[in-house]
């Protein structure tokens, strides 16, 4: 959390959002009171609830049920809690977090550590070139302006010479690391969820490692996803590899209960 002081605005807030987030049914004033910890009388609660929904904080569905929280409530929820986030997420078991997946209604893929660089470019007889990267290498067809071009590169990360590649329209490589990143993916569970966050074009998009190009921040909302969902990249320990978790689903799901589950059988 950025702060540890907290008012009892917030207090009311939070707590309609840890109810929701858990039953994922609305929550009325006499329920929220028994559940809170500080003693507030419900018609307290009920002036909060009035502000909070003035605020576009929470929201009535039907005039005789409880509140919810609004899609930029949750938003602004989870920058709290991940806002100093830095555990790593341990998986041993593939199988656990597949049911851990559908059960918290998550798309999840964990893929291999990426960071690296090209380090050299080599003339095979000027029929090929070979990338060499800090783990891995690229074959292309020999073409001496692909040579020269990317010899002004050495020492650019993949990411990096992924998009140069597709800027200057450089189609074998790009497809070339496209390859060597979908070898990496260790994990991917979900993928029609993938349907509902991405109703369009984008759809292929985030069934690949290039995906978290996209996400520069731990944690990503609209535009790049659709309103309602969000997307959280995390790194990971994937059977004793360094690796990148990305999980996406909607604002509600309870990434909390998810990464706890994770944590108490790794």
């Amino acid at each position: 959390m950025k702060s540890n002081k907290i008012s009892k605005r917030d207090i009311i807030l939070n707590s309609i959002i840890d109810a929701y987030i858990e039953q994922n049914i609305p929550i009325g004033s006499n329920e929220l009171g028994s559940r809170m910890d500080m003693n507030i009388s419900a018609s307290t609660i009920r002036v909060y609830f009035k502000k909070l929904s003035d605020e576009g904080e929470i929201m009535q569905l039907h005039i005789s049920g409880g509140r919810i929280p609004t899609v930029n409530a949750m938003q602004k929820y989870w920058n709290d809690f991940f806002y100093d986030f830095s555990d790593e997420i341990v998986i041993n078991d593939e199988n656990i977090l597949k049911f851990l997946c559908d059960k918290h209604e998550l798309y999840c893929m964990i893929f291999g550590n990426l960071d690296q660089n090209l380090e050299e470019i080599l003339n095979v007889d000027s029929r090929f070139l070979v990338l060499n990267f800090t783990k891995d290498e690229i074959v292309l067809k020999y073409d001496i302006r692909v040579e020269k071009f990317l010899s002004n590169l050495i020492g650019v990360s993949l990411n990096k010479l992924e998009l140069v590649s597709s800027q200057v329209g450089l189609s074998e490589l790009r497809s070339k690391i496209r390859e060597l990143k979908r070898t990496k993916i260790y994990f991917q569970e979900n993928e029609i969820l993938a349907l509902k966050m991405f109703e369009n074009k984008k759809i292929k998009s985030i069934l690949e490692p290039s995906f978290e190009n996209f996400m520069k921040k731990k944690l990503t909302f609209s535009p790049l996803f659709e309103d309602g969902f969000m997307g959280l990249k995390l790194a990971a320990n994937y059977k004793g590899e360094d690796s990148i978790m990305v999980c996406s689903g909607s604002v509600y799901a309870n990434y909390i209960r998810f990464l706890n589950n994770i944590k108490e059988v790794a």
